[in-house]
């Protein structure tokens, strides 16, 4: 009914149901007025049925849009941390202060369920350099019953705790050097997953560590098998999927042991590395407090050259000095095989506080990272030194400092 139409019937109504008017009503038949009318009450209950058809939207955390059942569901979340860094290195091979700000987490997410028995979700990043899109997680999941989730697609794999939990729910403001070197990143794959009580475990199927986003044929094993196995002595699960642990927490402790193995591709004009890596961690919290520590192992064996078995290890706790701040310390170390020709061992002390203005939602962490060994004498460190996030520098002089500030919003 376009809008002429509608100011005829309403003109027509006020005249019907007033007699006359100072203003005379524009000629039209009775039949033609009912017909008006029948049409614009059947748009208006059309209008109020699907306002009143018991979809949902809000914020609850993130926001949402749900049906009425509940069965189909949208999850919208992101998140933004925007960083200030002063880096002092006294290698005269580059600049002694290198100051400068970087925007090291935008993100964007999408999840929720279909049919009230599949979920989904999808997770891209814009890159801190050049600020192109990266798909991270794309998955879908469903309940097998008896706490059992089957998992597929791309996801972080299950092997260093550290790197399976959130960036945004680290200590510091950045995960440590070690889940720099060691972390398993994205893979593409299956998995299965099952909690109960006091434990909980995860078994995959991948192609290999590192392999989000790799086409069918190009990932860098053929196959991957990983598993982690969980045992909770006390609290509750959703207590460790974040590092602090605010005032008038509950006691929590857990122990986690994962390993994961993968075949190199068949590759015969190329040199063929298969991989075996493996963690022991065990986190703690409390009132106001938490601890957590992790030894991590990767063995390399390839077909031409030496077998390597390279070492890490994180120390790091935190305490609320009040109820919205929190200092913390960590300590970790990265030592590669003596057959490597850069084998130094390399040390990072971490200090430094969080104010939470709306928990992990909203706060500001500030912190120091002194680089106690030199990277270019340490292999590992020394591949990512010059690509991470962590304010390192590829340096040849010991005592380097980077002095974070960073902002974390999420939504």
């Amino acid at each position: 009914m376009n809008l002429k139409t509608r100011m005829l019937a309403i003109a027509a109504l006020v005249t019907a149901a007033g007699g006359t008017s100072a203003i005379a009503a524009p000629t039209t038949d009775a039949d033609g007025v009912r017909a008006l009318v029948a049409e614009m009450i059947a748009d208006a209950e059309s209008r109020s049925s699907l306002l009143q058809s018991g979809g949902t939207a809000g914020h609850n955390g993130h926001f949402f849009l749900s049906s009425a059942d509940g069965n189909f569901t949208l999850n919208f979340s992101g998140q933004s941390q925007t960083r200030y860094t002063l880096n002092f290195n006294d290698d005269n091979a580059v600049d002694d202060f290198t100051p400068g700000f970087n925007q090291p987490r935008t993100a964007l997410r999408f999840d929720g369920q279909i049919y009230g028995e599949f979920g989904y979700a999808i997770q891209g990043m814009f890159n801190r350099a050049g600020g192109g899109f990266t798909l991270e997680d794309a998955y879908i999941h469903t309940d097998l019953g008896d706490g059992l989730t089957l998992l597929f697609g791309q996801l972080r794999m299950p092997v260093l705790w550290e790197d399976m939990l959130s960036e945004t729910h680290s200590l510091a403001a950045d995960q440590s050097v070690v889940n720099a070197v060691f972390g398993q990143g994205r893979s593409q794959g299956i998995w299965l997953h099952q909690s109960n009580e006091d434990w909980r475990w995860w078994a995959g199927f991948s192609d290999g560590l590192n392999s989000a986003n790799s086409d069918f044929g190009a990932s860098p094993a053929d196959w991957a098998l990983t598993g982690r196995l969980e045992f909770k002595a006390d609290g509750d699960w959703s207590q460790f999927d974040q590092f602090t642990s605010a005032s008038g927490s509950a006691y929590a402790a857990k122990l986690g042991l994962a390993a994961h193995w993968q075949q190199s591709p068949d590759a015969p004009l190329a040199n063929q590395t298969d991989v075996f890596a493996y963690s022991i961690d065990g986190q703690a919290e409390g009132d106001g407090w938490n601890a957590y520590v992790a030894f991590v192992g990767l063995h390399t064996a390839p077909d031409v050259g030496t077998d390597t078995d390279d070492f890490g290890i994180v120390a790091q706790g935190g305490i609320f000095v009040s109820d919205d701040w929190e200092v913390f310390g960590r300590w970790d170390l990265v030592s590669p095989d003596s057959n490597r020709a850069g084998n130094d061992d390399f040390n990072t002390i971490t200090v430094g506080a969080n104010y939470y203005i709306h928990g992990q939602a909203a706060k500001f962490t500030v912190d120091l990272q002194w680089f106690l060994n030199d990277s270019a004498g340490n292999d590992l460190v020394n591949g990512i030194a010059a690509s991470n996030s962590l304010g390192l520098t590829p340096s040849a002089e010991n005592d380097e400092i980077a002095i974070r500030a960073q902002f974390q919003l999420l939504f």
